[in-house]
C-alpha cells in the first residue's frame, strides 16, 4: 500500500525518459498467448477495493481495505467457500495498515506497516473461526515490507540509509544491495531518498528461497537468491529509469514523480518455477487511475529468461497464480470489482 499512497499524491513534473528497451524485452517473448478470462463465480462474494492477492493450499486470499473486514479467503477446493476476517485497529489480532500479503509454505503472512510487525495467517484457524494471528516478527528497523525465508531468517525491504534490503539472523541485521541509479549523479542522491522513486513489489517463491522485486514507476525488475545469511542478486533488467524530483526539507524527504513516467510492473507474483510480471506501460498524465492496470503478463523463469507473453482481454491490477502454474486468479477493474480466472493450460 505504501506505493499506492505515493501514487495518489503524485505531482506534475516535466520530462520523460523511455527508449526502445521495453520493445526489445517484449520481442524476446516468442511464445505469445492470448488468454480469454472468465468470471470466477463465488456465492456471496462482494469486493470493495482489493489491493493484494495470494494463493496457498487451494485458497485465494485478498486484502480489501473497504468493508467491515480486511481479508477474504476463498477455498477453491471446497465449493469456493468464503471466509471473512481481520479487523482494523490496534488490538492483538487487528491491523492498522497492511503493506503486503506474502504466502508461506502453508498459509500466509501479512506485514503491518504502521505496527511494524509481520503476522502469520493460519488457514486452518481462519476456517475454524479463530481470529488469532501470531506475530512472526516485530520489526525494529522500520521497514516498508518484510517476509520470512526458508532458513528461519527474515528479509526486510526499506528506505535504509545505504541499502535496499535487510536480513535478520540470530538477532543481528545485515544489509544488502541498494536502489538502482542511472549514473553517478543519481547515485549521489541518498539511498533512502532514491528508494522512494524505485518503490515496487516484493515477492518470494513458495519455497522462500528466491525473491523478485519489480519497480512500479518504471520497467525494472531484479531477482535474488536467498542464502542462509546472504541475499545475492542473480538477474537485473532495466527498461527505463523513472523521472522524479528528490526533495529534502526540514528533515523530511520525498520524491515526487513525473506524471509522464510510464508505469512499469504494477503487480508481481511468483511460483517455484516462474516469475510473473503484470505490465502497464501507461502514464498517469494520459490515463490517470487506469495507469495502475495492465493486460500483459510476462512469464519468466528464475534466471530471467522469457517463457511466455500472456495478453489478456481485460485490465487487471492484482493477480495470483496456482502452485501448478495452470491457473491465474485476478481482479477485474470495471464499475464493480470482479474475481476472474484464467486458464494457463495449453
Amino acid at each position: 500500500m505504501y506505493a499506492i499512497v505515493l501514487l495518489l499524491s503524485l505531482m506534475m513534473l516535466t520530462g520523460c525518459r523511455q527508449d526502445d528497451t521495453m520493445e526489445r524485452f517484449d520481442a524476446a517473448f516468442t511464445c505469445r498467448r492470448t488468454i480469454v478470462t472468465q468470471e470466477c463465480k463465488v456465492s456471496d462474494l462482494v469486493l470493495g477495493r482489493p489491493f493484494f492477492m495470494s494463493y496457498a493450499d487451494s485458497c485465494v486470499l485478498l486484502y480489501d481495505d473497504l468493508g467491515d473486514t480486511l481479508f477474504t479467503l476463498i477455498d477453491m477446493a471446497d465449493s469456493r467457500r468464503v471466509y471473512r476476517f481481520g479487523e482494523r485497529g490496534q488490538g492483538p489480532s487487528e491491523f492498522l495498515q497492511v503493506a503486503s500479503v506474502h504466502r508461506l509454505p502453508s498459509g500466509f503472512c501479512v506485514y503491518d506497516y504502521h505496527r511494524h510487525r509481520l503476522v502469520r495467517i493460519d488457514i486452518k484457524k481462519v476456517k475454524s473461526g479463530v481470529n488469532d494471528f501470531s506475530v512472526l516478527m516485530n520489526d525494529t528497523i522500520r521497514s516498508i515490507d518484510m517476509l520470512p525465508t526458508a532458513y528461519g531468517t527474515y528479509v526486510g525491504l526499506g528506505f535504509y540509509e545505504k541499502n535496499m534490503f535487510s536480513v535478520l539472523k540470530d538477532g543481528v541485521w545485515s544489509y544488502f544491495s541498494e536502489y538502482p541509479s542511472q549514473d553517478e549523479t543519481e547515485r549521489k542522491i541518498p539511498n533512502a531518498l532514491r528508494g522512494m522513486a524505485y518503490q515496487g513489489t516484493l515477492c518470494a517463491s513458495p519455497a522462500l528461497d528466491k525473491l523478485v522485486y519489480a519497480v512500479n514507476f518504471s520497467p525494472i525488475f531484479m531477482i535474488y537468491t536467498v542464502g542462509e545469511d546472504s541475499l545475492v542478486k542473480t538477474h537485473e533488467w532495466i527498461g527505463a529509469y523513472p523521472i522524479y524530483q528528490p526533495v529534502e526539507k526540514n528533515g523530511s524527504r520525498s520524491a515526487p514523480m513525473s506524471s509522464r513516467n510510464r508505469m512499469g510492473f504494477i503487480s508481481t507474483y511468483a511460483t517455484d518455477r516462474y516469475v510473473y510480471l503484470l505490465y502497464s506501460g501507461k502514464s498517469l498524465q494520459e490515463h490517470r487511475e487506469k495507469a495502475l492496470t495492465g493486460n500483459v503478463i510476462y512469464q519468466l523463469d528464475w534466471d530471467g529468461r522469457p517463457v511466455a507473453r500472456l495478453e489478456l482481454d481485460v485490465q487487471l491490477s492484482q493477480f495470483c497464480v496456482t502452485d501448478a502454474d495452470d491457473r491465474i486468479y485476478a481482479v477485474r477493474n470495471e464499475e464493480e470489482c470482479t474475481l476472474i480466472e484464467l486458464s494457463l493450460d495449453e
